[in-house]
């Protein structure tokens, strides 16, 4: 059990934050029990991004695989809660479960800056410690998709191709998989779906923690388009006065 009072109110806010950088829903709460101790607790409210199922037996034997000083059982509205015994228990507890999360979030958020940088819309989402989606929705042909390509130095990848059907769709995602092959290594992920009435086209990338931090890197390298206009290279050269 912790004993201090200020460790524990630290520790808690520290379990709290990490929590929601990992994107787990769960509650992080001091409880005094009714002999006077006060425990720090988490509950997890949802069974995403738990890594057991939600009862006390398979919690502690996967807290005794990672050793994490802590404990597991159901409160009285039949919620699991883990409660650390210690500080290196709570920073164990952050480092095996959460820290995963933590990482993958911030990997999905530097890609995310990236595509900003390009004023590329696409939605990054994060799936588990392991992989993330990309996902471009465009009613314009997928022509952000297209440009999403040209950054990447693929100038030509939509030449020739129907982009208003499906075929030419599956094409480009052919193209684009062999072009991120080179990008960012083998076994990217690359879907296309054409739009209807109530959706619009879609290309979706399924890449791993790693691929996407590869991705992000290689966008955020290249120049935007308004820095790239006004390169020395595509600059107008003064014009030189003779006297």
């Amino acid at each position: 059990m912790i004993t201090d009072q200020s460790d524990l109110s630290s520790l808690e806010s520290h379990l709290a934050q990490a929590v929601r950088r990992a994107g787990v829903t769960g509650r992080v709460e001091l409880r005094e029990t009714s002999d006077g101790e006060t425990l720090l607790e988490l509950t997890p409210l949802s069974r995403t991004r738990v890594p057991f199922s939600p009862n006390p037996e398979e919690a502690t034997a996967w807290l005794q695989s990672e050793d994490v000083d802590a404990a597991a059982c159901y409160d009285d509205d039949g919620y699991l809660v883990i409660s650390p015994r210690s500080k290196a228990g709570v920073h164990r507890l952050v480092e095996r479960w959460l820290g995963p999360f933590i990482y993958a979030e911030s990997v999905g958020e530097q890609l995310r800056g990236a595509l900003a940088r390009h004023e590329l819309n696409g939605e990054v989402a994060v799936l588990d410690a392991c992989s993330v989606d990309l996902v471009i929705q465009d009613s314009d042909n997928l022509a952000t998709a297209v440009q999403l390509g040209a950054v990447l130095g693929a100038d030509d990848i939509a030449k020739g191709l129907k982009l208003h059907r499906p075929r030419g769709m599956s094409k480009l995602a052919g193209r684009m998989r062999l072009l991120l092959t080179g990008v960012v290594g083998h076994g990217v992920g690359v879907l296309a779906e054409p739009g209807c009435a109530h959706a619009e086209d879609e290309l979706r990338l399924r890449l791993t923690v790693d691929q996407t931090l590869r991705l992000a890197g290689r966008i955020a390298a290249e120049p935007a388009a308004d820095s790239r206009e006004t390169s020395p290279a595509n600059s107008t050269l003064p014009e030189i006065s003779h006297r």
